[in-house]
């Protein structure tokens, strides 16, 4: 059974300003340098399509995970952006499954609002729930986290 995980962020800047940043290398680099782990690094950019390598060092993994993994976690983020809004799909190298869904900027009062909307699934009998619940509290958590760099960003 997959998970769900759903961000939401408001910005005191226009929906073109926050789109801006989350498709432009400079930005990507730079979140990538500050929260992308080890090996980081922006993959390809290619029109309307990103792709991102993340990593989480094992150290920070429960034991389930590692037990698949074996060493850090890496992720292959690819996002193909169609306007305000794009379709993600992350695979996580060594773990049977992935993470899939939606992001999208929406004008928000006199800013913008950025909805994530995803889900993942791990098909591994036994201990695929639980595996499912470790990545979507870690995604969650990154969520937060680029939120708040792509807050800075906007404002600087």
């Amino acid at each position: 059974m997959a998970r769900p995980i759903e961000h939401d962020a408001s910005f005191p800047h226009p929906p073109d300003a926050v789109v801006g940043a989350l498709t432009d290398d400079a930005f990507l680099n730079a979140r990538l340098a500050e929260l992308g782990g080890k090996d980081a690094a922006l993959v390809s950019h290619d029109g309307d399509r990103i792709v991102l390598r993340q990593g989480v060092p094992v150290e920070f993994l429960p034991s389930v995970v590692r037990r698949f993994t074996g060493d850090d976690l890496v992720l292959d983020r690819t996002e193909n952006w169609h306007g305000s809004s794009a379709d993600v799909q992350v695979d996580v190298r060594g773990l049977p499954g992935s993470i899939t869904g939606t992001q999208e900027v929406v004008p928000d009062g006199d800013g913008s609002r950025l909805s994530v909307r995803a889900s993942t699934a791990v098909p591994v009998p036994m201990v695929g729930g639980k595996i499912e619940g470790v990545v979507a509290e870690q995604v969650s958590e990154l969520l937060r986290w680029e939120t708040e760099f792509l807050t800075r960003w906007l404002d600087r």
